[in-house]
């Protein structure tokens, strides 16, 4: 597969396999690239909040086991390394007037004491963590789903549905990642009408009409079922006619 994100001197390019029924807003949201509340907060034209839902860190054994521990915590921070590597797991809710606009899912690696010392102490974000160590994040963008998303950031199965509706939930998984600093991110939009509608979904004033999801075989359904009914009620007034005459 191509890099995700190219350039030339004449030309730039992103390129991945987006399912086809993908909005061009929607396509641009997912290839955010640690921008995503920038993007958010010009989709909306409003600030973007980062609420804190849970933090766990863990220590690691040369075996591979984490180990839970409470910050602070200067001997993890401190012997961070690619043998031993701290390692946290945190939730962020991303909010937009008092609604939840994005729910973020990482697993963080530190691998050295520096990076560990900006994460953990100084607790820079996982964006400005990768500008304090002055270094661009390298970006890979492993999959995009519609409906229920996988229960965390490792690679289980989806759950939703094979073919979406306009209210599905939308979701991807990448990697940002730098030698010493990884970041497995789970984000999940809770549902494409905030893509499709913007400020009224926001603020809860959709039309009457586009409160209720409807997919492309409901729809198909419901016309077929109104032309059975009108070519029903056709001929019962063809009927009435003949006999009339």
């Amino acid at each position: 597969m191509s890099p995700f994100y190219s350039f030339t001197p004449n030309s730039t390019s992103i390129e991945y396999p987006w399912p086809v029924s993908l909005t061009g807003t929607e396509r641009v949201m997912l290839a955010a690239q640690g921008n995503l509340q920038k993007c958010l907060s010009a989709f909306f034209a409003r600030p973007i909040g980062v609420t804190l839902v849970y933090a766990n860190t863990f220590s690691t054994t040369k075996e591979g086991q984490y180990n839970p521990t409470t910050l602070p915590d200067p001997e993890l921070v401190q012997s961070a390394s690619k043998e031993q590597p701290a390692f946290q797991r945190r939730q962020v809710y991303l909010e937009c007037n008092g609604k939840i606009v994005c729910t973020c899912t990482s697993s963080v690696t530190m691998s050295n004491p520096t990076v560990a010392n900006l994460f953990l102490v100084e607790k820079y974000p996982i964006g400005q963590t990768f500008s304090k160590l002055g270094k661009a994040a390298n970006f890979e963008l492993v999959e995009v789903g519609f409906g229920e998303p996988p229960s965390g950031t490792g690679k289980e199965e989806p759950q939703g549905p094979t073919k979406p509706t306009d209210d599905s939930a939308l979701w991807r998984r990448y990697r940002l990642f730098v030698e010493d600093f990884e970041c497995d991110i789970l984000e999940v939009f809770p549902s494409r009408r905030m893509f499709s509608f913007g400020e009224p979904w926001l603020t809860g004033t959709l039309p009457l009409d586009a409160r209720t999801t409807t997919s492309d075989s409901d729809w198909k359904s419901t016309v077929l079922r109104f032309s059975l009914i009108f070519l029903f009620a056709l001929w019962i007034a063809i009927l009435f006619l003949h006999r009339s005459s």
